[in-house]
């Protein structure tokens, strides 16, 4: 990639925000962002510093890969499905995914 895309950055992270069933407004708080801000990111009329950019990638579990490349490295676009859906139930479940994952990893390991 020669240049980055920044309409596409947006039109990403506004799917990934209506697949958690946010406003914009609600995403703008979470990131302590203006909420007219956040809309031209979405809209890829304003560029976002780095800071900005981890930010919205954590408070929506976003992976930068995906954002700039399109592309998850080395994963696999079920389990990847997967992941996104759990994490829409929110934290709690998200977490206690993660520790049933972690479990089964670790007794894989043993065999």
């Amino acid at each position: 990639m020669e240049y980055l895309d920044y309409y596409e950055i947006g039109q990403k992270i506004k799917r990934c925000r209506i697949d958690h069933g946010m406003s914009q407004e609600q995403v703008a708080e979470l990131c302590d962002i203006s909420a007219s801000f956040y809309g031209n990111i979405e809209r890829g009329t304003k560029k976002m510093s780095l800071d900005t950019f981890v930010v919205i990638c954590n408070k929506l579990n976003l992976s930068p890969d995906y954002l700039l490349q399109d592309n998850l490295p080395d994963s696999d676009p079920v389990i990847f499905n997967i992941i996104r859906e759990v994490k829409k139930s929110g934290d709690t479940q998200f977490k206690r995914y993660l520790s049933i994952i972690k479990a089964l990893a670790k007794i894989a390991g043993e065999l």
